[in-house]
């Protein structure tokens, strides 16, 4: 895979490493909500967090789980949240492009309604804020 980090000259210039590493995180985003959805929620009636948590010191599955839900949710909602922040009115198609690797072009064939400067500027500004937020 090509990246094509922004330049030093940038505004939303990250360094390469951290460039690569939001990218690399929007590309586990399909595995993580559809494993989301796939994890069986045994815990209806209680909210779990991972700090609040507590086992008898063997291994409780439903905590586990609970644990692991919490993690794969809080991923999930930081880039749908990163995304909301930087346009709110076009989250969904940015959502799309950074998660499935879909060009500008792509998009705009799909019905986005931007221009492919406009979409560019605003992924540029998602990587930046989504690599400071990791």
């Amino acid at each position: 895979m090509q990246f094509r980090t922004p330049s030093r000259h940038n505004r939303f210039w990250v360094p390469p490493e951290e460039y690569k590493l939001a990218v690399h995180w929007c590309r586990c985003y399909p595995v993580w909500t559809k494993e989301l959805e796939s994890l069986p929620d045994t815990s209806k009636a209680v909210t779990y967090d991972s700090d609040k948590v507590q086992t008898s010191g063997g291994y409780d599955s439903t905590a586990e789980l609970a644990i692991r839900r919490n993690e794969l949710a809080k991923k999930v909602r930081l880039i749908n949240d990163v995304a909301k922040m930087v346009t709110p009115d076009l989250n969904e198609w940015l959502i799309k492009g950074v998660t499935e690797n879909f060009t500008a072009a792509q998009l705009i064939q799909q019905g986005m309604p931007c221009s492919r400067n406009l979409y560019y500027q605003k992924r540029q500004k998602f990587y930046y804020i989504l690599a400071k937020r990791i």
